[in-house]
């Protein structure tokens, strides 16, 4: 195959794979995820059936129901943590309103008496600034919230709708799952579509945890460096950092490295050098996991990598650090498996 036929080959599956998980993956994403779910489950069901004589469906059935208990119990003891915290923001806006103003002022009387510089203007232009954001608050934000209370209830409900049919999918996918794989076995596309699906399996499941796995321990680190410091709002710094940490050229120095600052500035060198070294613990250890847990396993520069996770979140959203190294690893694939068929010929 020549020079421009692989480029155009290679430029057809890119426009293909992104044009179906733009319009089409949205509409198979349950089902996508039921067949996961059996894929995963389908051997421990299997173990089970053996030693009793139960049918796969309702052992499914069974471990769902604690799956799901399991995992509802965990998300209303973290809203309940969650929601303490943020009822502690809104408790605590106006002494942060005067510790903001506070820092303001020792600023602009530091840069005088150090420079000389009339800075009146510039404090009531930050004044002035902060004002219109809390007026912001007040008059959208706050009734904003009240207004779409009952969107966010429609949300809620589709949520319980999404879950309740992916439950009745697997559970149904799980009573014929042998036969329609035996079934399927006789189809040619089938089985180009499973051979790429398996590697997709080994290399986009590694990567998958490993950015889980990742993003995990960094949320860990912040949320127990954070409470070490006693910081009150250890839980809500912690998972936002780690989550902004997932994205490409933004990290937990985002966050950390002002509030050290700040805490310098205020001559608290504890709490500041606290802060300075959580990040430092943080970046050594996403610099150290990240090419381990991802880069070898794939086979993929970190650039290329850092490249993809951009481009997939300028095409898809925050979904994108996702979509786009799972996108890259369909391209391969799919083009490995065109190539191996055309040289079997």
């Amino acid at each position: 195959m020549s020079e421009w036929k692989k480029l155009l080959s290679i430029a057809g599956i890119t426009l293909a794979v992104y044009l179906a998980m733009k319009y089409l993956l949205p509409y198979v994403i349950p089902f996508l995820i039921a067949y996961i779910m059996v894929h995963l489950l389908n051997p421990v069901t299997e173990k089970i059936c053996r030693r009793i004589l139960w049918r796969k469906e309702v052992i499914v059935s069974v471990l769902l129901t604690v799956l799901l208990a399991v995992c509802f119990l965990g998300i209303y003891l973290f809203y309940g943590l969650v929601m303490e915290q943020l009822q502690r923001v809104a408790l605590n806006f106006d002494s942060w309103y005067a510790c903001v103003c506070g820092f303001i002022d020792r600023g602009c009387l530091w840069a005088e008496e150090r420079f000389g510089i009339e800075v009146e203007s510039v404090r009531e232009f930050i004044y002035s600034g902060i004002e219109s954001a809390t007026d912001q608050i007040k008059v959208y934000i706050v009734p904003g919230v009240v207004n779409y209370s009952v969107k966010y209830l429609k949300k809620l409900a589709n949520a319980g709708l999404f879950v309740l049919m992916l439950f009745v999918a697997i559970v149904l996918l799980m009573k014929d799952y042998d036969e329609i794989c035996e079934k399927l076995e006789a189809w040619q596309l089938y089985r180009h579509i499973h051979n790429i699906m398996e590697r997709m399996w080994k290399q986009g499941g590694m990567y998958l945890k490993a950015q889980a796995v990742i993003i995990g321990v960094v949320m860990i680190l912040c949320t127990a460096g954070l409470r070490l410091l006693g910081n009150p709002y250890f839980l809500l710094l912690g998972i936002g950092i780690g989550l902004m940490d997932a994205l490409p050229f933004i990290g937990t120095g985002t966050v950390l490295v002002p509030m050290a600052a700040v805490y310098l500035f205020q001559r608290k060198f504890r709490l500041a050098f606290g802060h300075v070294g959580l990040f430092l613990l943080t970046y050594i250890v996403r610099e150290f996991l990240e090419p381990r847990l991802i880069g070898k396993r794939l086979g993929v520069y970190p650039i290329v990598m850092v490249i993809v996770v951009y481009a997939g979140m300028y095409l898809f959203g925050a979904a994108g650090v996702v979509y786009g190294p799972v996108a890259l690893l369909l391209i391969r694939e799919i083009w490995e498996e065109i190539s191996f068929t055309d040289s079997g010929k």
